[in-house]
């Protein structure tokens, strides 16, 4: 048998648009025929697509809200404290606060705010207590974590069916 395969890579505003049309043409993720793969859909934008729109859908990310994780749990409760508990996190929320502890780490270790020097510093660093669990700083600059596949919510969340158990090394410009 084969298996049909819409592989989404809309983004922003087109969003809300692309996933009610979906629905409104009959296109049901929950069945899974055919299957629908974001790599730009986090729960931010979710918000305003609606969940009754894109339940079913699977998506590939470095983080969502649901992981059950204890810093997950935590940096979530935090966040939700001085947010409110409408607010949602997804992976470029994630990813922002990542961005201040890892440039901390590397300000720390190269022992200056000189841009030349925290580069230097930064390949190695690690970051245990991430929201998505342990990342490091390749030599390239950009970041070793885990992939996860969640599967959409009508909720607005996801949930994780899978995590790669080792992270993944970045390769930003490959060759082939």
């Amino acid at each position: 048998m084969q298996q049909s395969l819409i592989y989404a890579i809309v983004v922003g505003g087109s969003n809300v648009a692309f996933y009610k049309q979906l629905k409104a043409a009959g296109i049901d993720m929950t069945q899974e025929k055919p299957l629908l793969l974001t790599i730009s859909v986090t729960e931010d934008e979710i918000r305003g697509i609606g969940g009754e729109n894109i339940v079913g859908a699977y998506a590939s990310m470095k983080y969502f809200q649901s992981m059950d994780n204890p810093e997950n749990k935590s940096f979530v409760a935090a966040f939700k404290k001085r947010w409110g508990n409408d607010m949602v996190i997804g992976d470029v929320t994630q990813a922002a606060y990542l961005g201040p502890w890892l440039w901390k780490a590397a300000v720390e270790k190269a022992g200056s705010f000189d841009v030349d020097k925290i580069r230097k510093a930064s390949p190695g660093i690690e970051f245990k207590d991430a929201p998505e669990g342990y990342v490091r700083i390749h030599d390239n600059h950009h970041l070793w974590s885990k992939t996860v596949i969640g599967r959409a919510r009508a909720d607005g969340q996801y949930d994780v069916i899978y995590q790669t158990p080792e992270l993944i090394e970045p390769n930003p410009f490959p060759k082939d």
